[in-house]
């Protein structure tokens, strides 16, 4: 009897375990029906992007940025509509930040330079640099204001990103802006490293904040659709950080 019978005769056990059997030796060993038809790939238009314009010009660059990361107006609105019930996280969230950066000595260090703008006391010794001290009372306020234009920005204006990009600079060693290089005013010099772990715990806290806003006052399809969009401001603005650390054109394009 062919095994197609055996397979088909739901009478007898034997017969089906011998026809199942018999089929995947045919399945390994047969080669594949002609008429079979493989998955079709998706057709993806390729862009081509020039690495020195996203180098050189910051418009080039946030175009990219955006594009890759699916940054739109709706990101935008949500961001707008998700801060007023998150803006009143901010200052304790800036406390919680600095404590997390004097828990390591290579964090809290930095703080031993006096920054652009500052012009108060300063601590010799490590250990008398406390969270409030002067010069950490002035850090918290620009860390503030950064923390609500990611909440208020205008994301359709380059103004946004070239605030983001400067904020980059600014912590290299280098200072993007010309009346503190004039006056001689240092500017902050943290490495990448620690820039990276900061907007991570940043993001994080950002995220839970959301997460506990009511139900009432916040679906949760808009609280993801915002942890979304926070994500990719975050993200973008860790770009404008690192591309001032690292030379692109040494390391390569290719990924």
């Amino acid at each position: 009897m062919p095994s197609s019978e055996w397979y088909s005769d739901a009478s007898s056990s034997s017969h089906t375990l011998t026809a199942e059997s018999s089929e995947k030796r045919q399945s390994t060993s047969s080669p594949p029906s002609s008429n079979h038809e493989s998955p079709k790939c998706p057709v993806v238009f390729t862009q081509e992007v020039d690495p020195l314009l996203l180098r050189k010009s910051l418009d080039d660059r946030v175009a990219y940025l955006t594009d890759f990361l699916g940054f739109t107006s709706d990101d935008s609105d949500i961001i707008t509509k998700v801060a007023p019930f998150v803006n009143d996280l901010i200052p304790e969230m800036v406390d919680d930040m600095y404590a997390k950066l004097f828990e390591f000595d290579i964090t809290k260090r930095v703080f031993m330079t006096r920054n652009q703008g500052f012009d108060g006391p300063l601590p010799s010794r490590l250990e008398d640099l406390t969270l409030d001290s002067p010069q950490i009372k002035f850090r918290k306020v620009f860390m503030k204001s950064w923390a609500r234009r990611v909440l208020t920005s205008d994301y359709t204006s380059g103004k946004t990103w070239a605030y983001m990009d400067k904020v980059g600079i600014m912590h290299t060693g280098v200072s993007p802006f010309k009346h503190q290089r004039t006056m001689g005013i240092k500017p902050l010099n943290v490495p990448y490293r620690d820039i990276g772990l900061t907007l991570g715990w940043v993001q994080s806290i950002l995220q839970t904040g959301i997460l506990r806003v009511p139900e009432s006052d916040l679906s949760m399809e808009d609280k993801i659709a915002a942890i979304t969009a926070i994500n990719k401001v975050i993200w973008i603005q860790n770009d404008l950080f690192s591309r001032h650390y690292t030379n692109e054109e040494e390391s390569g394009e290719a990924i």
